[in-house]
């Protein structure tokens, strides 16, 4: 599985689509179109997937960084999506080890609320049901076997804790490690391609006019089937004419804060007044992350931040719940926020009690994905393709496995040895290369004969990690390496000690005078943060 070399630079990309008429033409570079497209291509569809900014701008990489079955849906009655949750979890553990690991949660319970312990025991034998594995079904643990120093687990109004297992998760990695695979099937794909216009061709294809954001050139293309995973635009990019009303959703927005305390503890998934409402501690690279809140929004935002208001509930949530867990506003170092889409099925639900089940809606030539997990992405995306290859007059009962197939994917056992390999013949070896086989695998390997791709650049970052982003993965700009690629927005100096070594490596294809822009641009982004955040020093 070779990338076709044809397609390797971005003026190449381009003037493959102008030149070809495809099968599919994929909207959105988040998780299901990535997906999605690498599934048909393997299929022996041709794909072209155009995404409007860089792929996980949005949602992709602003999740909980976890893949979960959704204990919390049990509540909800909504077993299926729990088991699929389930099921679509293991798989990613089996599949992408380094992207998706096993976390136990502890789920506390008061000594006076024997029916939340009930109901919660029930609940959880039902969550086990789907796992194979005996070390990642559920226990109880009783208060005076609780031993933990962050959790304040000695205290008296403890009945005790469940223990059950979920996952967390590199969320843009994977993303990123997907699309370097559908590009070795042969997909086509170009971001900063902003969808601006579908029309519906006599011969039933789909014309698309798209502008390039780089360039402000625009294009035109053909398509069978245009497939729309644009997440909270996907009701904005429908054939002229079309009633955007058919796709109604509600927006929410899901905010979370990293603290420079590390986590030690097992994680907690901790209840909210709110019936249906929980939040999460959990360790994060950076220290600890903390969320999510849900606030309903009426407009989209293209760079969401969290409210003033959230970060003060998250906070306030902590002093009452973790008062001797160090998570303050003193150790408060960043957040982020993310918009969920919901498709509507009683307009009278507050989002917090809508249904996180997604939606495929075939209209004209174009098929529609509305909402959808993260988790049960592999599996939201199967459904797309088998509905387009139906639509296309194909066969359509089995779909292509890609997960096992993910260039950069690997056991640990694989990553000890490929990190042994580095040491002993080429003398690379540190927390740096560790970091860089963790998240490009046996892609590293690409870089041995450039000695200075693995000088360290910022936080144990080595230089290659930021030569792949923009030779491989289609970087852009500071913010595409700093932010989506490299993952350097939470660490203490929020990426700027990388910006030297990543201006250096984007000036291949980016004028000084724009990477000056963006180097105030993502200054005044993080200065930007901190005042919403009241942070005053990091």
């Amino acid at each position: 599985m070779q990338a076709p070399s044809h397609l390797v630079t971005r003026t190449a990309r381009i003037a493959h689509a102008d030149s070809h008429s495809f099968d599919l033409a994929v909207i959105g570079g988040g998780i299901h179109g990535v997906c999605l497209a690498a599934m048909a291509a393997k299929a022996g569809l041709s794909v072209v997937l155009l995404e409007r900014h860089d792929y996980a701008h949005a949602t992709s990489s602003r999740s909980s960084k976890m893949a979960h079955g959704g204990l919390r849906y049990l509540e909800m009655c909504d077993f299926q999506q729990v088991f699929e949750g389930i099921k679509a979890r293991e798989e990613l553990f089996d599949a992408c080890p380094n992207f998706v690991t096993p976390e136990h949660f502890l789920i506390p319970v008061q000594r006076s609320d024997w029916w939340f312990r009930l109901k919660l025991g029930v609940g959880l034998h039902l969550y086990d049901l789907m796992v194979r594995n005996s070390e990642r079904k559920h226990r109880w643990i009783s208060r005076n076997k609780l031993g933990y120093t962050s959790f304040h687990s000695g205290r008296e109004d403890l009945q005790g804790c469940f223990r059950y297992t979920d996952g967390l998760m590199k969320d843009a990695r994977l993303v990123f490690a997907l699309l370097t695979a559908a590009e070795r099937y042969g997909v086509c794909a170009l971001n900063y391609a902003h969808v601006e216009q579908l029309e519906r061709l006599a011969d039933t294809k789909i014309s698309l006019t798209w502008r390039d954001a780089l360039s402000t050139n625009r294009h035109k293309l053909s398509a069978k089937l245009a497939i729309n995973c644009a997440g909270p635009w996907a009701p904005e990019i429908q054939e002229q004419g079309t009633d955007r009303a058919l796709y109604g959703v509600k927006f929410s927005r899901g905010s979370h804060l990293v603290f420079s305390v590390p986590w030690r503890d097992p994680s907690l998934f901790l209840p909210l007044a709110e019936k249906g409402r929980y939040y999460f501690v959990w360790p994060h690279p950076a220290g600890t992350l903390v969320g999510t809140t849900e606030r309903e929004v009426s407009e989209l935002e293209l760079d969401p931040l969290p409210g003033r208001d959230e970060v003060d509930e998250i906070l306030n949530r902590l002093k009452k719940d973790l008062p001797a867990s160090g998570l303050t506003r003193e150790t408060l170092r960043y957040g982020f926020a993310g918009i969920r889409t919901l498709p509507l099925r009683d307009s009278k639900k507050g989002v917090s009690q809508l249904s996180r089940k997604h939606q495929w809606r075939l209209e004209r030539g174009v098929l529609t994905l509305l909402g959808g997990k993260y988790t049960t992405f592999a599996w939201t995306a199967s459904e797309g393709l088998k509905d387009a290859l139906t639509y296309l007059g194909l066969e359509s009962t089995k779909v292509p496995d890609v997960l096992h197939e993910i260039p950069s994917a690997l056991s640990p056992k694989q990553a000890t040895d490929i990190c042994a390999e580095l040491a002993q013949r080429f003398n690379y070896h540190g927390a740096g290369v560790s970091r860089a086989v963790d998240r490009l695998g046996r892609l590293v390997m690409d870089y041995v004969d450039r000695p200075a791709a693995w000088q360290e650049i910022a936080h144990g970052v080595l230089r290659l990690e930021a030569i792949h982003a923009v030779e491989v993965e289609h970087a852009q700009t500071i913010e595409d390496v700093i932010r989506r690629r490299l993952e350097l927005e939470p660490t203490p100096s929020h990426g700027v000690e990388a910006l030297e070594a990543i201006k250096e490596i984007l000036s291949a294809q980016v004028s000084q005078h724009e990477l000056q822009a963006q180097e105030r641009a993502w200054r005044t982004h993080i200065e930007t943060l901190m005042q919403r955040l009241q942070v005053t020093g990091s």
